[in-house]
Order: C-alpha cells, then sequence, then structure tokens
C-alpha cells in the first residue's frame, strides 16, 4: 500500500508530462500548417494574375456593337479589367481587343476583316448572331461581353457555343463592378462547359431527336388526311368512268341503210 501511495506522485507527473508534450506537439503542428498556408497562399493579386493565366479558365472578349464613341470606349476597357481581376481570361493579342472595343488601327494589322465585322452589328443583336459568332472564333473566346447604347450603356453575354444570347441585360451605370464580373464570369462558365462535351454525342442525340420527330410528325399527318385521300381517290375514278362513257356515247355508229318506198 505504501508502495502505491508512494509511486502516485510519480504517475501524475508522467502523466502530466506526456499531455503537455501532445499539446505542444498539436501546437507545432498547428503552428506549421498555419505557417506553410500563409507562406504558399498568393495574395488576391497574385492569386488573380495566375487565375487569369490559366488555360483551364474561360475565356472572354469584349465587344462594343454600334458607334464607338469614347464613353463606350473607355467603359469596354474598364470591363475587361473587372473580369481579368476575376479571374477570366481575355485575348492576349491587345491590338486585336482594341480593335473589339473600336479603337482605330493601322490597315497592316491584319485586323480589317475583323473591324468590318464588328462595325456591321445593329442594334437588335439578334439579327447579327453569326457575325458574334465569327468574332468569338477570331478572338478564341468562351463567350463575348457585348457593350451597345441605347440611352444607357447595356451588357450582354453571348454563348459562342451555342450561337446565342443568354437573357437578361444589365445597365453599367446602375451596377457595381462586383454585380458585373458576378453576371459575367456565371455565364462564361456555362459556355465553356458547351465546349467541354461531346459534340458528337451531342450532334448525334440531336439527329436522332430530329429523326423521331419528323417520324412522330408524319403519322401524324397521315392519320388526319387519309380519309381525303380516299374522297380523292373516288372522285378521281368516278370522273375517270365519265369521261370514257361519253367518249362512248359519241362515236357514230356503224352506217344504216334508208328504205324509200317507191325507189327500186
Amino acid at each position: 500500500m505504501r508502495l502505491i501511495l508512494s509511486l502516485t506522485p510519480a504517475l501524475a507527473f508522467v502523466l502530466a508530462a506526456t499531455a503537455s508534450a501532445q499539446g505542444s506537439a498539436g501546437t507545432d503542428a498547428g503552428t506549421g500548417a498555419d505557417t506553410g498556408t500563409d507562406t504558399v497562399a498568393p495574395t488576391d493579386t497574385v492569386a488573380g494574375t495566375v487565375a487569369a493565366t490559366d488555360p483551364l479558365r474561360p475565356k472572354i472578349a469584349v465587344v462594343v456593337a454600334g458607334d464607338p464613341d469614347d464613353s463606350l470606349r473607355a467603359t469596354a476597357s474598364q470591363i475587361e479589367q473587372e473580369c481579368a481581376g476575376a479571374g477570366l481570361r481575355t485575348p492576349a493579342d491587345s491590338t486585336l481587343r482594341a480593335a473589339l472595343r473600336g479603337e482605330v488601327g493601322s490597315e497592316d494589322d491584319g485586323l480589317e476583316g475583323l473591324r468590318s465585322i464588328r462595325r456591321s452589328l445593329g442594334v437588335d443583336p439578334r439579327k447579327d448572331l453569326g457575325s458574334y459568332k465569327r468574332l468569338a472564333t477570331i478572338a478564341g473566346a468562351d463567350a463575348l461581353v457585348v457593350l451597345r447604347r441605347e440611352g444607357t450603356i447595356k451588357l450582354e453575354v453571348f454563348d459562342a457555343s451555342a450561337s446565342q444570347f443568354y437573357e437578361g441585360l444589365l445597365e453599367v451605370d446602375d451596377t457595381t463592378p462586383e454585380e458585373r464580373t458576378h453576371y459575367i464570369v456565371r455565364r462564361a462558365k456555362t459556355a465553356q462547359q458547351r465546349w467541354q462535351e461531346d459534340p458528337n454525342a451531342a450532334g448525334a442525340q440531336i439527329d436522332a431527336t430530329a429523326k423521331a420527330t419528323d417520324e412522330t410528325e408524319k403519322k401524324r399527318w397521315i392519320k388526319k388526311a387519309w380519309p381525303y385521300f380516299i374522297v380523292g381517290a373516288l372522285l378521281a375514278a368516278g370522273v375517270t368512268y365519265l369521261i370514257v362513257d361519253g367518249r362512248r356515247t359519241n362515236e357514230p355508229g356503224p352506217p344504216l341503210l334508208r328504205f324509200r318506198p317507191g325507189d327500186e
């Protein structure tokens, strides 16, 4: 009994030392993890730069539709910077970006065709879907951020893979940079996902659906039209009979001998 009592303080001391060592190890591990995170994690500026150069990030291009006045061009340049800061990629060629904004360039830069397409863009973007598709192809963009002036500056996003505009407009003057980038980034990511889908499978599915739809429409049309086919066939048969019968009636018969009394 005395031996147990004499060993109790020693056991308590050993247990306390063990707990203290475990706590120190946990603290050191946590400190190491925090230190590693602080050391490795980039700042906001570096993160934006890395994201903007990441080939897996969506790529956009800013286009000015209509007359590119100074205000529109300045707004386009600002939104381009906002998108790059949000991690979206933009065309690497600064001359190409300037041409899409409507900036005046030199004749030997090879972008006169692009400028001509941009000048042809009208007020109603839905009538120029082919032109927007060509601009997106030239810029290598998943989506186009289109700016035009209708009293105020309006912003829309064109999906290059679907060759369609997303629903909804943004009034640039009534929105914050955060609201604009949130609006653009979501649509650009969706546009990029369309490109990543298997085009052959999508095309086959579209063809199969189109064929099934055509066959269904044909069956419905035949089901509705068959009585008219029967009536038409009966009418044709009746008309043919009348024509043939009329021809038989009008044919002259064989000549007859006429008997006249007193004639020899």
